[in-house]
């Protein structure tokens, strides 16, 4: 699992390139293979590679294809046939050997936020849109890519690792007790997007997060579609119709 870091200063105060570094190198457990960042006025990428597949062994993130609109990600696309065929019919081309982040990022230049509802796979990603001055961040329907946040003042800070959001000097170790108590009755977090600490948000699965224009929003975009119970007397006509 590739690791990967970033901070946005929303009030436009140029990030620090030493934290970045910092906060990458943290996660070079998750990414053996590489490890870059890049910087861009208020905005900072940090990632570190894991290569899982033959396409990942070309991969160098972060990642641009025109210098305006940088990707940082973790991620396994499924599919990926039928989303080169959609991108092809785009005009994007030369697209086989691509690794998977690149494919991403192709997909939100051709379909803006809506790439997420042509992506299959497991994924957690963060991109800058420079022309936009917008940072869209998703994460994949089931949630089996995690994705931290914190939004102190006017910093935004976020990983795929939730030690790595704490390490920033923004984010302090208050706990959250409602959540730590919801955790010891209940096994489990109630509270959509809370974590132990006060100050950091888990991205719920199937969610994007976008900040533009000064503003920080989630929304959802995908929901499990649960049929109608089957009911029948006879249970063989039940095992025919699941069929």
């Amino acid at each position: 699992m590739s690791g990967f870091a970033g901070i946005l200063h929303i009030d436009g105060t140029p990030a620090d390139r030493a934290l970045i570094e910092r906060l990458t190198e943290f996660q070079k457990f998750r990414g053996p293979d590489g490890q870059n960042v890049w910087v861009d006025g208020s905005v900072a990428f940090g990632h570190t590679l894991l290569k899982i597949s033959p396409e990942s062994e070309l991969e160098r993130q972060p990642l641009s294809l025109d210098g305006q609109t940088w990707i940082v990600a973790d991620c396994r696309v499924d599919a990926r046939l039928t989303l080169i065929t959609e991108l092809e019919k785009c005009g994007q081309h030369a697209l086989a050997g691509s690794p998977d982040a690149e494919l991403i990022l192709r997909a939100y230049t051709v379909w803006g936020g809506d790439c997420v509802h042509r992506l299959l796979g497991d994924y957690s990603f963060a991109i800058w849109d420079g022309l936009r001055g917008r940072l869209f961040c998703a994460r994949d329907q089931m949630g089996v890519k995690p994705f931290f946040y914190a939004h102190i003042g006017s910093r935004l800070i976020f990983s795929n690792t939730l030690a790595c959001v704490r390490r920033h000097p923004a984010v302090s170790n208050d706990l959250n007790d409602l959540a730590i108590a919801d955790f010891l009755l209940f096994d489990m977090i109630q509270e959509r997007g809370a974590t132990s600490f006060r100050d950091i948000q888990r991205l719920p699965a199937a969610h994007t997060l976008t900040c533009t224009e000064g503003k920080v929003s989630t929304s959802r975009y995908w929901t499990l579609r649960v049929s109608e119970a089957i009911a029948h007397e006879d249970q063989r006509e039940c095992v025919d119709q699941f069929r």
